[in-house]
């Protein structure tokens, strides 16, 4: 599986001087960590710990909770990470997290919904330009159109979306419980945004009980994969005698959903992948973003062959350790999130309602 390589240093930023043994006794818990010993050797370790060590050091000092999606790079995912997941877990993270100063290594919809559910908190985001081809697909005035067009017909908003969309929609939702919420919503109609493939798959579970209106977005990443693709991999892996798993992000297509054994939220897909290979399958091919495959690796007591390419997220790998240390040192007005009270209250009204019905 060919995966993204490791990013190069900027070298924007000189990291603090520590001693040749704090440096190497950094570099053996990053190597162990990372767990992929071919890509992630030791010269490279030792290269990135002084940063890591400085990022805990101030994170520390500072009262700071660390927050990274799981598309993040592995440096940062295992090197200075308090907390990684998918969005439905890291929203609730943010929400409980003690700490008063949250940084959110992401993309800007998942800064702007810790500030969401945080409001009297300091929400820190290193890279102001990570932004994402679904949040950038949708404006509060598309949801406003919608609503004349179809006058008390529930909007169920997926997570990749602006605090200033949220705060249009009746209800957010993310990969891990968008199908329970939906049903749920009241009435025989809904509109779901901004997510065109998602809608899609939420018209399929509801047909006959309920009408979705589609918003005409999607996610650059997995519209990549199609479902012709899965079933050329499929064969030709058969012809080989091998049993392919293949598992998808429900950001995909539905034709790749359909040819799909598992679809479940970045979470789920790891779960199952493992799961998987503890039985004795370890033949996967994992339809999602590459962040998903590096924790896998790093993190299965079994070994797992994951076939076919992964996707990489341009926005997701913009945040590079030296972006997240510069925040931490002294953030940019850019880099702190800001969000107006009034779009903060009606914004949260959508999560409060996500929280209370995947529950």
């Amino acid at each position: 599986m060919q995966m993204p390589r490791v990013p190069s240093p900027r070298g924007s930023i000189e990291p603090k001087i520590f001693t040749s043994e704090e440096l190497e006794r950094e570099a053996q818990r990053l190597f162990q960590s990372i767990g992929q010993r071919e890509r992630w050797d030791m010269r490279i370790c030792r290269a990135i710990s002084p940063l890591t060590l400085e990022i805990n050091e101030l994170k520390k000092e500072k009262n700071v909770f660390l927050i990274a999606h799981s598309y993040q790079t592995p440096d940062i995912v295992y090197g200075v990470a308090d907390s990684v997941s998918d969005s439905y877990t890291l929203s609730k993270a943010a929400r409980d997290a003690p700490e008063e100063t949250i940084l959110f290594s992401s993309v800007r919809f998942m800064a702007e919904t810790a500030k969401i559910v945080s409001p009297h908190k300091t929400i820190l985001h290193p890279s102001p330009e990570a932004g994402c081809s679904l949040s950038d697909g949708i404006t509060p005035e598309d949801v406003i159109e919608l609503r004349k067009k179809y006058p008390g017909v529930p909007v169920a908003c997926y997570i990749n979306t602006t605090a200033a969309v949220k705060a249009e929609c009746d209800v957010c939702v993310t990969s891990s419980n968008y199908l329970r919420i939906c049903e749920r919503l009241p009435g025989d109609r809904l509109i779901f945004v901004p997510d065109r493939f998602m809608g899609k798959h939420v018209q399929k579970h509801l047909l006959g009980k309920k009408e979705v209106i589609v918003f005409d977005g999607e996610c650059e990443v997995h519209a990549e994969f199609t479902g012709d693709k899965v079933i050329s991999w499929r064969n030709r892996m058969a012809s080989h005698g091998v049993d392919l798993q293949v598992l998808s992000h429900p950001e995909c297509d539905s034709g790749v959903l359909e040819e799909s054994d598992f679809v479940g939220s970045s979470e789920l897909l790891m779960k199952e992948a493992m799961r998987l290979a503890s039985e004795g399958k370890p033949d996967i091919m994992l339809i999602t973003e590459c962040g998903t495959a590096e924790r896998i690796l790093a993190e299965s007591e079994d070994e797992i062959n994951l076939l076919g390419a992964c996707v990489m997220c341009r926005h997701m790998k913009r945040t590079q350790l030296e972006d997240i240390l510069q925040a931490l040192r002294d953030p940019s007005p850019e880099q702190i999130i800001e969000i107006d009270d009034s779009v903060i209250k009606r914004a949260s009204k959508s999560l409060d309602e996500m929280f209370r019905l995947a529950e």
